[in-house]
């Protein structure tokens, strides 16, 4: 991921860039952010198909194509790296099955800003900051409350990191094998 400005603190989507995903709200949303903290970077991590094409468009149309990075898909390590590194996770979505993302970036440290759209409330908690995914203006406002305030996001990764404690394949697995058990 050496396409980002290293020395640049960026906010940080992983996935698809399909409609419901709500990436050209994001985009807006950051364009608004951009004005107030002009060295702030995003960066979105995804396979390139026609969605993420139509994004990028949709970035050089806002004048944002040096601030909005599309480094594709990475490996393991390198997503590893991005959580770590990022200032801010936005998972702007307009419906989701799970939100996983958000738990893997919770689990890195990094501080959660998440559509109020469900479950995601349910599956983070108290552990994010939450805005409406379709007003443009609440979701840049969220995103400057959390970039700019420092003990805002050490407390959202000490009540992420307690959050994602509660996801675990191992406790499910088990959980599952109970269930089978009573079947039985």
């Amino acid at each position: 991921m050496n396409q980002h400005k290293k020395n640049n603190p960026y906010l940080l989507y992983v996935g698809n860039s399909c409609p419901h995903k709500n990436l050209e709200r994001l985009l807006r949303a950051f364009n608004v952010v951009s004005k107030e903290i002009s060295d702030l970077n995003l960066i979105l991590v995804g396979k390139i198909d026609y969605f993420y094409k139509r994004t990028q468009k949709q970035a050089e149309k806002l004048k944002l194509s040096n601030k909005v990075i599309f480094v594709g898909e990475l490996s393991d390590e390198e997503l590893n790296k991005a959580y770590q590194d990022g200032l801010a996770y936005v998972f702007p979505s307009l419906s989701e099955g799970f939100g996983l993302p958000g738990l893997e970036a919770m689990k890195q440290d990094l501080p959660v800003i998440s559509s109020n759209k469900e479950p995601l409330p349910e599956i983070y908690g108290q552990a994010a900051i939450y805005f409406n995914p379709e007003d443009i203006q609440d979701m840049a406002k969220k995103i400057l409350e959390v970039v700019t305030n420092g003990p805002l996001r050490e407390r959202l990764k000490i009540l992420g990191k307690n959050q994602v404690k509660k996801y675990s394949w191992n406790k499910c697995s088990k959980q599952i094998l109970e269930i089978y058990k009573q079947i039985l």
